[in-house]
Protein backbone atom coordinates (compact mmCIF):
# COMPACT_ATOMS: atom_id res chain seq x y z
CA UNK A 1 0.00 0.00 0.00
CA UNK A 2 1.47 3.41 -0.97
CA UNK A 3 2.26 5.87 1.81
CA UNK A 4 0.93 8.80 -0.24
CA UNK A 5 -1.65 9.62 -2.92
CA UNK A 6 -1.51 12.58 -5.29
CA UNK A 7 -4.93 14.22 -5.01
CA UNK A 8 -4.29 17.10 -7.42
CA UNK A 9 -1.58 17.73 -9.99
CA UNK A 10 -0.55 21.13 -11.33
CA UNK A 11 -3.19 21.11 -14.12
CA UNK A 12 -6.02 20.16 -11.77
CA UNK A 13 -4.95 22.83 -9.29
CA UNK A 14 -5.02 25.45 -12.07
CA UNK A 15 -8.50 24.33 -13.26
CA UNK A 16 -9.79 24.36 -9.69
CA UNK A 17 -8.48 27.85 -8.98
CA UNK A 18 -9.93 29.13 -12.25
CA UNK A 19 -13.34 27.76 -11.19
CA UNK A 20 -12.95 29.34 -7.74
CA UNK A 21 -12.02 32.67 -9.36
CA UNK A 22 -15.32 32.59 -11.26
CA UNK A 23 -17.18 31.89 -8.00
CA UNK A 24 -15.47 34.90 -6.35
CA UNK A 25 -16.27 37.11 -9.33
CA UNK A 26 -19.95 36.13 -9.10
CA UNK A 27 -20.06 37.35 -5.49
CA UNK A 28 -18.59 40.78 -6.19
CA UNK A 29 -20.83 43.80 -6.52
CA UNK A 30 -20.03 46.34 -9.24
CA UNK A 31 -17.27 48.74 -8.16
CA UNK A 32 -16.59 46.71 -4.99
CA UNK A 33 -12.92 46.73 -3.96
CA UNK A 34 -11.39 43.28 -3.53
CA UNK A 35 -8.43 42.49 -1.31
CA UNK A 36 -6.94 39.00 -1.37
CA UNK A 37 -4.94 37.91 1.68
CA UNK A 38 -2.90 34.71 1.44
CA UNK A 39 -2.01 33.05 4.72
CA UNK A 40 1.58 31.97 5.27
CA UNK A 41 3.72 30.56 2.44
CA UNK A 42 1.36 28.05 0.86
CA UNK A 43 -1.77 30.13 1.30
CA UNK A 44 0.00 33.04 -0.39
CA UNK A 45 1.10 30.79 -3.28
CA UNK A 46 -2.55 29.75 -3.66
CA UNK A 47 -3.67 33.40 -3.47
CA UNK A 48 -1.13 34.46 -6.14
CA UNK A 49 -2.43 31.92 -8.65
CA UNK A 50 -6.04 32.80 -7.83
CA UNK A 51 -5.16 36.50 -8.22
CA UNK A 52 -3.81 35.82 -11.72
CA UNK A 53 -7.10 34.16 -12.76
CA UNK A 54 -9.19 36.95 -11.22
CA UNK A 55 -7.23 39.74 -12.93
CA UNK A 56 -7.73 38.01 -16.31
CA UNK A 57 -11.42 37.50 -15.58
CA UNK A 58 -12.30 40.89 -14.12
CA UNK A 59 -9.65 43.09 -15.71
CA UNK A 60 -9.22 45.42 -12.73
CA UNK A 61 -6.50 45.96 -10.17
CA UNK A 62 -6.89 43.64 -7.19
CA UNK A 63 -4.79 44.04 -4.04
CA UNK A 64 -2.83 40.96 -3.01
CA UNK A 65 -1.19 40.62 0.41
CA UNK A 66 0.61 37.97 2.42
CA UNK A 67 -0.17 37.52 6.11
CA UNK A 68 2.05 35.27 8.23
CA UNK A 69 -0.27 34.26 11.04
CA UNK A 70 2.31 33.13 13.62
CA UNK A 71 4.86 35.84 12.78
CA UNK A 72 5.47 39.07 14.62
CA UNK A 73 7.58 40.56 11.82
CA UNK A 74 6.71 42.86 8.92
CA UNK A 75 4.25 40.42 7.30
CA UNK A 76 2.11 40.49 10.46
CA UNK A 77 0.36 43.73 9.53
CA UNK A 78 -2.75 43.79 7.38
CA UNK A 79 -3.78 46.45 4.87
CA UNK A 80 -6.78 48.69 5.43
CA UNK A 81 -9.74 46.42 4.67
CA UNK A 82 -12.57 48.59 5.96
CA UNK A 83 -15.59 48.64 3.63
CA UNK A 84 -13.92 46.24 1.18
CA UNK A 85 -14.52 42.64 0.08
CA UNK A 86 -11.81 40.56 1.76
CA UNK A 87 -10.90 37.12 0.51
CA UNK A 88 -8.85 35.12 3.04
CA UNK A 89 -7.00 32.33 1.22
CA UNK A 90 -5.24 29.26 2.60
CA UNK A 91 -4.08 26.08 0.95
CA UNK A 92 -5.58 23.56 3.40
CA UNK A 93 -8.09 24.05 6.21
CA UNK A 94 -8.30 21.47 8.97
CA UNK A 95 -8.99 22.59 12.53
CA UNK A 96 -9.62 26.20 11.43
CA UNK A 97 -7.14 27.58 13.97
CA UNK A 98 -4.94 29.42 11.44
CA UNK A 99 -7.92 30.95 9.66
CA UNK A 100 -9.64 31.87 12.94
CA UNK A 101 -6.49 33.65 14.12
CA UNK A 102 -6.20 35.56 10.84
CA UNK A 103 -9.88 36.53 10.86
CA UNK A 104 -9.63 37.68 14.49
CA UNK A 105 -6.66 39.90 13.62
CA UNK A 106 -8.46 41.27 10.56
CA UNK A 107 -11.66 42.12 12.44
CA UNK A 108 -9.79 43.65 15.40
CA UNK A 109 -8.60 46.61 13.33
CA UNK A 110 -10.91 46.65 10.28
CA UNK A 111 -14.59 46.56 9.34
CA UNK A 112 -14.73 44.78 5.98
CA UNK A 113 -17.91 44.93 3.92
CA UNK A 114 -17.66 41.18 3.20
CA UNK A 115 -15.26 38.41 4.20
CA UNK A 116 -15.03 35.09 2.38
CA UNK A 117 -12.76 32.15 3.17
CA UNK A 118 -11.28 30.29 0.21
CA UNK A 119 -9.25 27.10 0.52
CA UNK A 120 -7.85 24.70 -2.03
CA UNK A 121 -8.50 21.68 0.24
CA UNK A 122 -10.90 21.21 3.15
CA UNK A 123 -9.91 18.30 5.41
CA UNK A 124 -13.00 18.64 7.60
CA UNK A 125 -12.90 17.99 11.36
CA UNK A 126 -13.11 21.65 12.37
CA UNK A 127 -12.51 22.59 16.02
CA UNK A 128 -12.83 26.36 15.40
CA UNK A 129 -16.05 27.88 14.00
CA UNK A 130 -14.77 28.62 10.49
CA UNK A 131 -16.52 27.60 7.28
CA UNK A 132 -14.84 27.61 3.88
CA UNK A 133 -17.65 27.95 1.36
CA UNK A 134 -15.22 28.47 -1.53
CA UNK A 135 -13.30 25.19 -1.61
CA UNK A 136 -11.51 23.29 -4.34
CA UNK A 137 -11.93 19.77 -2.93
CA UNK A 138 -13.19 18.29 0.31
CA UNK A 139 -11.19 15.32 1.62
CA UNK A 140 -12.17 14.26 5.15
CA UNK A 141 -9.02 12.69 6.55
CA UNK A 142 -8.64 9.87 9.03
CA UNK A 143 -6.41 9.74 12.09
CA UNK A 144 -2.79 9.53 10.93
CA UNK A 145 -3.42 11.14 7.53
CA UNK A 146 -2.04 14.51 6.46
CA UNK A 147 -2.60 16.62 3.35
CA UNK A 148 0.13 18.89 2.07
CA UNK A 149 0.34 21.27 -0.85
CA UNK A 150 3.76 20.85 -2.45
CA UNK A 151 5.42 23.96 -3.89
CA UNK A 152 8.01 24.05 -6.65
CA UNK A 153 9.89 27.38 -6.79
CA UNK A 154 7.01 29.09 -4.96
CA UNK A 155 4.34 27.75 -7.33
CA UNK A 156 1.66 25.18 -6.56
CA UNK A 157 2.78 21.78 -7.81
CA UNK A 158 0.76 18.99 -6.16
CA UNK A 159 -1.69 18.23 -3.40
CA UNK A 160 -0.64 15.02 -1.64
CA UNK A 161 -2.38 12.87 0.98
CA UNK A 162 0.17 11.20 3.24
CA UNK A 163 -0.83 8.07 5.18
CA UNK A 164 0.91 6.63 8.21
CA UNK A 165 1.44 2.92 7.69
Amino acid sequence: MPDHIVLMNEDRIARTLKRLAIQVWEQLSPNQELIIIGLNERGFATAKELHTHLVKLIGIKIELHRFDVQSSGPKKTLPNCTEKFVLMVDDVIFSGKTMFSALSTLCYSNEPENIEVLTLVDRGHRTYPVLSELTGIVVPTKFGEHIEVILNNGKLNQVVLFKNI
